[in-house]
Order: structure tokens, then sequence, then C-alpha cells
């Protein structure tokens, strides 16, 4: 585990070692977190050697959805306000009951170092938002917007002073994005794509991959707009699923990170052009 610092003020671990991408937003008096990875032992050595770095205490975790390589180390803050919106805090609350003993010894059968999973328990959020909720310290604030895309409850998390913004997984930056959960929405993934190149910020930090600018931001708008407008022509013309999405996966992008990943996501972004 290494972190990197992006600018002034704004720490992430991008190297994949906590699985989920982490920031860190350091404010005048207090530092806020922003999802908490997946392994307990790494994310407690940042928040541990930042904290003594910066001299100021961890008081906030923000969590922008709540897939598991996010919430995991949840643990970690557990003397902090954890904060999401309301659908990711709904979503959490179940995984924590399907969290069971027998779920975390699999996990740990499945793991190089199954050590990484000791006294896992995800906490739930003690503070929800319905669409926005502002963080203020001194003359300095952080925005937390939940937008949808990736799931119904993502959100971004903005630091206007640093030009930086947290993403998680609206942006999956040099590879394809998992777009198969359930209430994983395109239409609003290309209009949160469209507010972050509105905004002024000049250091993304996405969910996975590393740091990046707006011209990474654009690439993937406009991947989502030719892909969606290829389907929504396809289906008036009458093609059937398996031929959208065949015609779909021909268009150029990232490989996914996962095989299956590209066919489930097309899949879902159909079913979404279909069912609504």
């Amino acid at each position: 585990m290494s972190y990197e610092k992006v600018a002034e003020n704004v720490y992430a671990i991008t190297d994949g070692s906590t699985r989920g991408n982490i920031a860190a937003f350091v404010l005048p008096s207090q530092i806020v977190f922003i999802d908490s990875g997946m392994y307990l032992p790494l994310i407690k050595e940042f928040r541990e050697k930042l904290e003594e770095e910066i001299g100021r205490k961890t008081s906030a975790l923000v969590i922008t959805h709540p897939h598991g390589d996010h919430i995991y180390g949840t643990k970690v803050f557990s003397d902090c306000r954890i904060i999401s919106s309301k659908e990711t805090s709904d979503r959490i609350r179940q995984s924590r009951k399907d969290l069971t003993p027998e779920k975390i010894e699999e996990m740990k059968k499945n793991a190089e170092d199954p050590s990484l999973f000791d006294g896992l328990e995800i906490l739930i959020p003690t503070e929800t938002f319905e669409h926005r909720l502002v963080i203020e310290d001194f003359d300095e604030q952080l925005i937390i917007k939940r937008t949808g895309g990736h799931t119904e409850g993502s959100s971004y998390i903005y630091y206007p002073k640093a030009k930086a913004l947290m993403a998680g997984d609206n942006l999956f930056i040099n590879s394809f994005p998992w777009a198969g959960d359930p209430t994983a929405n395109p239409q609003k993934w290309i209009d949160t794509f469209k507010e972050y190149l509105s905004l002024d910020v000049d250091f993304f930090i996405p969910g996975h991959g590393p740091v990046s600018g707006k011209k990474k931001v654009q690439e993937y708008l406009d991947y989502f707009e030719k892909v969606i407008v290829l389907m929504r022509k396809l289906i008036t013309e009458g093609y059937s699923e398996v031929k959208v999405i065949e015609r779909a996966n021909e268009l150029e992008f990232y490989p996914p990170r996962q095989e299956q990943w590209k066919d489930l996501s097309l899949k879902k972004w159909y079913q979404f052009l279909t069912t609504k």
C-alpha cells in the first residue's frame, strides 16, 4: 500500500492494493476520507500514516456507492461520521445482512492473504442525504452530490479549492466500466459525465484506475453516447437483443477488468432502453 499526493490537500490510493480506490481530502481542521476500500489493515495504515503526516484527525468517511470493494473497510472509521446517499445506505444495510461468517470464511479461502479479512464488518452510514450535502470547514467546502449512473445512489465528492473530484465507480479509467448493477442507468451516467465536465476540476479520482483529467472523462462520455445511440437505432429497426449487443460489442473501447463484464454491462443497457 502506498498513497500519492494528488494535489495540495488531496491524497489517494489508486494502485489497486485496496481494490476500490480511496481518497482523502484535507480540510483546515479535519480529514475526510472517501470510500474505504476492501482490506482493513491497509485502510487502517493509510489513515494512521496520513493523520501523522498532516497532524489532523479524520472526522468523516463518505461512501460513493455500495459495492463491497468500496465499503468493506468501513470499520476503520467507526469513530467517524459515515455519510452516504439514502439509496446507498439502504443497499449497505442489505450487504451487512448478507455478509455472513460463512461468506467471510469463503472469501478468506480464496484470498492470497486471508488476514486482510480479519475483523471484517460492514458499518451502516450514520448520516444520509437525498440529493446533496455540503461539509463546511472555515472558508472551504466539500460538495457531495448523488447523480446515479453506476448505481442509483452513486455520488461524487467535489473539493472546489483543490479542483479535485472523487467519482467512485462512475469512472473506471483505462478499463471498461462495470455497468451490470441492477440499478445502473446509462442516461444518468451520461448526464453525470456532462456535469463533471461543467465543474472546475483538474483532478478526477476514479473508483478504479489512475487519476485523470477532463480529456479522459470526455473519452468515456463519447463512448457511452455512441453505444446508446447505436443501441436505440438498432432497437427501433427491430434487431434482436443478441444482435444489438453483438453490434455494440464491436465498438472499440478499453477491455474490461473481467471478461464477462462487457457483455453483462451491454445487456443491462439494452434492458434499460427496452423497458423504461
